[in-house]
């Protein structure tokens, strides 16, 4: 729901209050996707990380989004509208991960809670749910640095 309005915000479309079913809030979500794919790609544009999260000394399956363009072109390659988290990248609130673990690709959010890293959110492809090994493999990796 809170991509839907993000969605509808950044399409200068209206929130339809009228949605009453998942598939209903779904089929809109993913309208108003492809309507922001629509624009052209971003220009390599380097994003305002947070150093703390650019610092970050992760296992080599972590790879640190740090464009506008690479963001827009993981969400176009998983099919999710992570673009739509660059405000809270820029806000310092949080960083975007691509993880390539036991070749499945997943995006991974990372934020700071009482001064340590944690997930935010991970999603595999098509913002499908990651496996619990694949949240342990990350847990363990943050908790290490």
């Amino acid at each position: 729901i809170n991509d839907y309005i993000k969605l509808s915000y950044e399409t200068n479309n209206l929130i339809n209050l009228s949605i009453n079913s998942i598939n209903r809030i779904t089929n809109e979500h993913n309208v108003l996707t492809m309507e922001l794919e629509k624009k052209q790609i971003p220009k390599n544009k380097k994003l305002k990380i947070k150093e703390e999260f650019i610092n970050l000394k992760l296992p080599e399956e972590f790879k640190l989004i740090e464009t506008h363009k690479e963001l827009y072109l993981h969400g176009m390659e998983q099919k999710n509208c992570v673009y739509t988290r660059r405000r809270e990248i820029e806000d310092g609130l949080s960083a975007i991960y691509s993880l390539n673990y036991e070749g499945g690709v997943y995006t991974l959010e990372i934020f700071k809670r009482k001064n340590k890293f944690a997930i935010k959110e991970i999603k595999a492809k098509y913002n499908e749910f990651a496996n619990k090994e694949v949240i342990n493999f990350v847990e363990k990796s943050l908790k290490a640095v």
